[in-house]
């Protein structure tokens, strides 16, 4: 039995995503010529504001009879006529050239887009927080960058404000927010192209659209604090106002007593604009941010905050169903929260992994070793090795159906069915063979039936957990020996293949080995014993032993082991090296 997980797109699944939206950014693009009465008519008022593309014409010289070339870009204003003869007959062309649009016009435009769609799609795959290729985080992706698409039609449809107040950079704020900062880059530059063609291409607003879109990707770095939008907002905003100086003087001229005298009426000035969209893209994206992330299949903090609640109805019932495993799992997630810290991960959502990882085990609690008491046999003892794992292997199919009967967004829920990833359990496939294998069974019959870990934080999370389990079975740890532990266990697990879908780099596994020793050796480190305890083993050595006395020695060392004396009752413990807790 395979899991059923969340839905990626490969690059079959990439090319047709393309198609489709290269469909629907062509329509938008070019929606208005298939409808006549939006055409504009110099005669009568503009049905919709027409902005002309960058022109080159001929006109008398100011100073002399030569002819000179001028650039030109003009726009009509909705509801407005053109009494300009030379204007007039510039709309008449323009107008009668794209209406209706010609079918190789149309092909070419939809060949573009989808190009630049399959750029998106393509970035999104290769994401090194492999977020990206989930089949819900690309159509989100897409979705949303059409809906600003239309949106930005819209505006330049229906006011005379520039079209250089369009926030071009919303999109890959929200990219390198909830992906990382390349991704974010990479559909920044795709996009600013598709903006463009809104505009015919016009080289101006490609160079403006680009230095925005690039410039607050670049700048996003702190993902942990969602402030950093509004930061990465004003850096755009510097550099659009740059950019379009620069870009401006070298196409047409850059005049400052025009732009000065244009100030004066912000909404028309296009530098104003430039910088505009900067601030406007930053305060959108922060003020958005968290319906983009359920659109794109992210959690929101509060959802997040939400689960780490102690008193969850779940976590309540694995505290009482399944004890052992619950402190399992609170260990696990103070190391995986700590680690994935370390690397920049999302700790919060680690942490909150780490908590319902093992939410399966409630089912069947005294199938899994922590669970028992010390003198408790186990139910596996003369079971069929297969029926042992398929008990084991249960736990992992019964965590995802609870979580997903209780409504508990699938992120968490990935955690479940990939901290195991598809590893084979060993020791119950190594007592089928040492029993003979009478059934001829293959070790994919004790495979897992979950997924590889394909983000940071699932992958942290499976290493944390077989990590926190097999340091228990350490005599007297010490830092070398947890050291040694740890970098075992990420060997084994790249040995197997299990973090090859991860993401995670050589620097970060050494960072992670590096942090998961530190947090286990504060765990495990000795502390110094009290005088009183000195005193105490003194008399023990110096009390003669009998039958009754040894039986009472080992009540009392197997009460000291299992059970909280009255006297340590009110008072913290600590592990003291030894495997003894002792009153701190």
């Amino acid at each position: 039995m395979v899991l059923p997980t969340r839905v990626t797109a490969g690059p079959t699944a990439g090319i047709i995503l393309s198609a489709v939206f290269a469909t629907a950014f062509t329509l938008v693009s070019v929606g208005e010529t298939f409808i006549e009465p939006l055409r504009v008519d110099p005669e009568h008022p503009a049905p919709v504001t027409l902005r002309l593309p960058r022109a080159t014409v001929m006109v008398d010289g100011a100073e002399s009879n030569a002819i000179e070339l001028s650039q030109v870009r003009e726009h009509i204003a909705r509801g407005e006529r053109v009494p300009d003869k030379q204007l007039a007959t510039l709309v008449r062309l323009y107008e009668s050239n794209r209406r209706p649009p010609r079918l190789d016009s149309l092909v070419a435009q939809w060949f573009f887009s989808f190009l630049l769609i399959l750029i998106m799609t393509a970035a999104l795959r290769h994401s090194s927080s492999k977020r990206g290729v989930l089949l819900k985080t690309q159509v989100g992706l897409l979705s949303a960058s059409l809906l600003f698409l239309a949106g930005a039609k819209a505006f330049l449809l229906l006011t005379d404000l520039p079209a250089y107040l369009i926030p071009v950079a919303v999109i890959p704020l929200w990219a390198s927010m909830f992906l990382n900062a390349r991704t974010g880059l990479e559909i920044g530059i795709a996009l600013s192209f598709l903006f463009s063609s809104l505009l015919a291409y016009d080289p101006l607003s490609v160079a403006v659209f680009l230095s925005g879109s690039i410039t607050a990707a670049l700048c996003l770095q702190d993902r942990k604090n969602s402030i950093i939008f509004l930061v990465s907002g004003l850096g755009a905003a510097c550099a659009t106002s740059i950019t379009y100086v620069a870009a401006k003087e070298l196409l047409d001229g850059f005049n400052i007593d025009q732009e000065i005298e244009a100030l004066k009426e912000l909404w028309r000035s296009e530098l104003a604009a430039a910088a505009a969209a900067g601030i406007l893209a930053g305060l959108i994206a922060f003020a958005f941010q968290w319906p983009i992330a359920r659109m794109l299949g992210i959690m929101s903090r509060g959802q997040i905050l939400d689960l780490t609640n102690l008193d969850h109805p779940l976590l309540k019932k694995m505290a009482r169903e399944a004890p052992a495993s619950w402190e399992h799992s609170r260990a696990t997630a103070n190391i995986a929260e700590a680690a994935a810290a370390a690397i920049g991960a999302d700790a919060s959502l680690t942490r909150v992994g780490a908590y319902y990882h093992d939410l399966g085990k409630t089912c069947q609690p005294k199938f899994f070793v922590e669970n028992l008491e010390p003198d408790e046999r186990s139910p596996h003892d003369g079971l069929d090795p297969r029926v042992s794992a398929d008990a084991i292997m249960a736990h992992v199919v019964e965590g995802t159906r609870i979580l997903r009967e209780e409504g508990i967004p699938e992120p968490v829920v990935e955690f479940v069915y990939s901290h195991h990833g598809t590893s084979v359990i060993e020791f119950f496939w190594h007592k089928c063979q040492k029993e003979g294998n009478s059934k001829g069974l293959t070790e994919d019959v004790f495979r897992y039936p979950g997924m590889r870990p394909r983000t940071a934080e699932t992958a942290i999370l499976m290493l944390v957990d077989a990590i926190e389990a097999a340091a228990h079975t350490i005599d007297l740890p010490n830092r070398e020996k947890l050291s040694d532990l740890v970098q075992h266990m990420i060997f084994a697990k790249l040995k197997q293949g299990q973090l090859d879908e991860s993401g995670l780099t050589i620097e970060e596994l050494k960072k992670l080995s590096w942090q998961i020793t530190d947090t286990l050796w504060r765990v495990y480190h000795s502390r110094i014993r009290y005088p009183w305890q000195e005193t105490k083993e003194k008399s023990d050595e110096s009390t003669p032993t009998s039958t009754t006395g040894k039986h009472k020695a080992l009540e009392e060392k197997k009460e000291n082991h299992q059970a909280e004396p009255v006297e340590r009752a009110t008072k913290p413990v600590e592990n003291n090296g030894n495997g003894n807790r002792i009153p701190t």
